[in-house]
């Protein structure tokens, strides 16, 4: 079965920082568009509701017009005499002078009104022979209508509805009821009627300008439409589920389906307290949010344009931030075939520079240090202490190197300059050439190191507790002699436990004129025979083989017996706290680091400008 071949750093960052770009891109254009719409729509309602109640007014002072002008001819006192005289039927001569009368008041108050009046004995009395009540006599039923039962509950005050008026035959009028009353002592004396032909209204509406195309209705308080801008609509009953609405708590600005064609609209109106009428206007959605509509074409225009420019900046920036990883990668695969050799380019990237700079200087070193031993040919035991020294682990360089890319993978830049940092100032603990002999505290901050470089590996499934004794930290011992202790706890023990946490613990103190360094962990351990074989195994004298406790050990233990004697070295067991294995490594209190090297002739690799003098 063949393996899929791994896809490069720089296609994975660039599929995925365009993603990112494209997906905010998008979002924020989506947000702008959603909430340019909406300020569309409330900027929209707001006009609408105000042109909306202004048209309700300019009715309301229209029909208070003709019912002013309605109340001056009834309460006139040449009206109420006629009305008052004590007479069954009135006929003839009073009757023409009393319709004569209120043609000529009518023609100067308001000549397009029609003022017809039924007097309690039931004759009639019409101010115009051309436009007529469609009930011209009190016989004709008028009584019977639906709306005539309120208007005698409004005890005097106006009525006003939509009824048909005669004049050359049927036509669409604004009808105003009231009960006419004595005004000396308020009895009934008969009823009065105004009739306004609905055009009338048809040219008022048409004066008030409008900024979107709409549609107007006017509805009387039965649910009848007194007028709209369909003419085929007026004098029919309204949509009772809209009238209802109407007379509920409905908002001022609301979507509604239309009864004809079904169609969904935004609806506006006003409630008059004075008619009781409802003046409604409909719009559709697509007039509403034109503005909005040409704004998220252009938006779609600044998305592409904004995700084509998204493309070419991360193209070259993850190009540039993959080019130096995939150089040193290639260094360090050449590592088997041509030795490892020293990379000299600038790169823009800080911290990217100092991890270079600590690699070429690693490399220059270990170059200095194989030529240098190579020259003064010295002995076989120091030899071998240097060779141990400068040994090169490339595989913790490559695992580092492999977080620092999934870090910078995961877009946590700040993370990956935190560990590019803790990498850099490890690699040059580690070949540090001034001395081999370092303080207890600045071997605690290379472990520390790397354990930052394990926590951005295994996050926060292992804890590790650290105790020195008071006085310690300044007591010289050679250079790395905690980390390899650390490191074979997890390589040798946690790595191979299933289930549960991870527990290290470091504890340094003095016993009997010595320093012992313990590290145990709650790993799987070993069985006693197994681990007295490991142990042997580090204790005999095999160079750099490496066997199952791995080449740190071996090499630490060797060093520590060449530098003090075999009174120091390691020893194995298990955890009686932990349960897993327990390494104790053994130390001189030393004299300061300087004085002890001076005085035991230790100092293996000399600081730059030496002699040469091993």
């Amino acid at each position: 079965m063949l393996r899929r071949r791994p896809i490069p750093i720089f296609i994975q960052l660039l599929a995925g920082m365009f993603l990112i770009a494209a997906l905010a891109i998008a979002l924020t254009n989506l947000f702008n568009y959603r909430l340019t719409s909406q300020l569309a729509l409330n900027r929209t309602a707001g006009y609408t509701q105000e042109s909306v109640d202004q048209l309700s007014a300019k009715i309301d002072v229209l029909l208070r017009q003709y019912d002013q002008a309605s109340q001056m001819i009834a309460f006139d006192e040449k009206v109420q005499t006629a009305l008052n005289k004590p007479i069954t039927k009135r006929g003839g001569q009073e009757q023409f002078a009393l319709n004569r009368y209120l043609a000529e008041k009518t023609r100067y108050i308001a000549g397009e009104m029609l003022i017809h009046l039924f007097d309690r004995f039931g004759n009639a009395y019409s101010s115009n022979e051309s436009l007529q009540l469609f009930w011209r006599k009190a016989d004709d039923a008028v009584s019977a209508v639906t709306w005539y039962r309120k208007m005698e509950e409004l005890d005097g005050h106006m009525l006003w509805v939509y009824g048909p008026a005669w004049r050359d035959g049927e036509i669409p009028a604004i009808i105003g009821a009231r009960k006419l009353k004595d005004s000396r002592n308020l009895n009934v004396l008969g009823d009065q009627f105004l009739v306004i032909p609905v055009e009338k209204m048809n040219r008022m509406i048409g004066e008030t300008g409008q900024r979107i195309e709409r549609k107007v209705q006017v509805m009387d308080s039965i649910g009848n439409i007194v007028y709209s801008t369909e003419p085929r609509e007026i004098g029919t009953a309204a949509d009772q589920g809209l009238f209802a609405k109407f007379g509920g708590n409905a908002q001022p600005f609301f979507e509604w389906t239309t009864r004809e064609d079904r169609k969904r609209m935004l609806v506006a109106y006003a409630k008059s307290n004075y008619s009781d009428w409802t003046t409604i206007a409909y719009f559709k959605p697509e007039a509403v949010y034109s503005d909005a509509s040409q704004m998220w074409a252009n938006a779609l225009l600044t998305m592409a344009a904004g995700i084509g420019i998204a493309l070419a900046l991360v193209a070259y920036f993850t190009w540039t931030l993959t080019k130096p990883i995939r150089h040193l990668a290639d260094g360090m695969n050449k590592l088997s075939k041509e030795g490892i050799m020293p990379i000299d380019q600038p790169f823009a990237s800080r911290e990217i520079t100092q991890l270079y700079s600590n690699y070429n200087g690693m490399v220059r070193q270990l170059e200095e240090v194989v030529q240098r031993l190579s020259e003064q040919q010295i002995s076989a035991q120091r030899a071998e202490l240097v060779a141990l020294k400068a040994q090169f682990r490339p595989h913790f360089l490559y695992n580092s190197l492999n977080l620092i890319y999934w870090t910078i993978e995961d877009e946590r830049p700040e993370k990956a300059q935190e560990m590019t940092l803790a990498l850099g100032e490890l690699l040059r603990y580690s070949v540090h050439p001034s001395t081999d002999f370092v303080t207890l505290g600045e071997d605690l901050a290379q472990l520390d190191r790397y354990l930052l470089l394990q926590r951005a590996r295994f996050g926060e499934k292992f804890n590790v507790s650290i105790d020195v004794e008071e006085g310690l930290h300044q007591q010289s011992v050679i250079r790395l002699v905690l980390q390899p202790l650390v490191e074979n706890a997890f390589h040798h023990g946690l790595e191979h436990k299933d289930e549960g946490d991870w527990l290290i613990r470091v504890r340094i103190y003095r016993q009997g004129g010595k320093i012992l360094c313990s590290v145990e962990d709650n790993g799987v351990g070993m069985p006693l025979t197994a681990l007295q074989s490991l142990e042997d195994s580090i204790h005999q004298e095999q160079g750099f083989e490496k066997k199952a406790g791995g080449i740190g050990l071996s090499n630490l233990h060797k060093q520590l017996q060449a530098f003090f004697g075999p009174g120091y070295g390691i020893r194995l067991m298990t955890s009686q706290l932990l349960g897993g294995l327990q390494v104790v490594l053994s130390l001189p209190l030393l004299d300061p680091p300087s004085q002890f090297a001076k005085e035991h002739g230790m100092s293996l690799l000399g600081k730059r400008g030496d002699d040469g003098a091993a």
